[in-house]
């Protein structure tokens, strides 16, 4: 059907050119035999011939560029889909470093890709942290308490709203032997006000009350589903703020969303001392601390891009 559609949206146009350039034949044969120059009964043969060329021309020419930007936009497609391929392989690579116990499944629809892993593990070792606290559990809770085990110690506690995902995380947790470095919460959803709007987010478990301080904070939830034209993700830190240390660091992930970069915009409008920096990985990953964020050392300046109107007002 939608074939049948393109091909008599093209004949419509083609047969209007053809009428055109048809009726301005007839014209100039008519004027023609008006000085003499040849018969009128050639008026009307030399206007359907023209009609008939010129629409059969136009046709075929609107098919042809039609056909040729359909092949432009799929090789372009390719190209987008090769790239993407190539950094998460280039992510991959750089995580086997990382010793972990048992193949991760990172990419997918949910979980956090090989490249934004790989900066994730970067960000750890520069950072250090002790305390670090999660939205949304998954691989990235099994990478980040490797990490803190290898680094030393430290505790990971991971938010997550679904009991049966919660479960499964724990069960990786478990198969690593990482129960003494990370802890997955059960924290379902629940309406809140927050800074005068109203959110779905997480409610905050005891344990996530009574910390300190939080060295990194990784937002990778609740799913945008929740609140498809909202920013679902926003109370995260003006709901955790006050615990960040003054060198805490937050990962943003799939920040190259619309939904995201708009929740970041509205982070460092309210939080002017915040900075963002947005690297180029599959998803899109966004780092945010209160001095500005430097450039993973094996980050290319001509690929990393700043997040776009962070300083236009919300």
């Amino acid at each position: 059907m939608a074939g049948n559609t393109g091909s008599n949206t093209g004949i419509w146009p083609a047969l209007c050119v053809g009428a055109l350039v048809g009726a301005s034949g007839a014209a100039t044969v008519w004027f023609a035999a008006w000085f003499g120059l040849t018969s009128r009964d050639a008026i009307v043969p030399a206007a359907v011939i023209l009609a008939f060329v010129t629409a059969l021309a136009h046709y075929w020419k609107s098919r042809i560029a039609h056909i040729m930007n359909e092949q432009h936009r799929q090789m372009r497609r390719r190209f987008s889909d090769l790239e993407q391929h190539v950094l998460e392989t280039r992510g991959l690579v750089q995580l086997g470093n990382v010793g972990l116990p048992y193949p991760l499944p990172f990419g997918g629809d949910y979980a956090l890709t090989g490249d934004a892993a790989a900066v994730l593990v970067r960000q750890i070792a520069l950072l250090r942290p002790r305390i670090v606290v999660e939205c949304g559990s998954g691989v990235s809770t099994v990478l980040v308490a490797k990490l803190l085990k290898d680094h030393g110690g430290g505790r990971i506690y991971s938010l997550d709203h679904d009991p049966e995902w919660a479960a499964v995380t724990r069960k990786f947790l478990s198969a690593a032997g990482l129960d003494d470095h990370a802890t997955v919460l059960d924290a379902p959803l629940v309406p809140q006000v927050v800074e005068g709007r109203e959110f779905r987010w997480y409610r905050l478990p005891e344990v996530i009350e009574g910390l300190e301080y939080i060295d990194l904070l990784i937002v990778d939830g609740p799913p945008q589903s929740i609140d498809a034209q909202g920013v679902p993700r926003y109370p995260a830190l003006p709901k955790l703020l006050d615990k960040l240390s003054p060198t805490a660091e937050i990962f943003v992930d799939d920040a190259l969303r619309p939904k995201e970069q708009e929740m970041v915009r509205q982070w460092t409008t309210r939080f002017p001392d915040w900075h963002a920096l947005l690297l180029p990985t599959v998803p899109g990953t966004c780092l945010l601390s209160r001095a500005v964020v430097h450039r993973p050392p094996d980050t290319s300046a001509s690929t990393t891009a700043p997040l776009p109107d962070q300083n236009a007002p919300a």
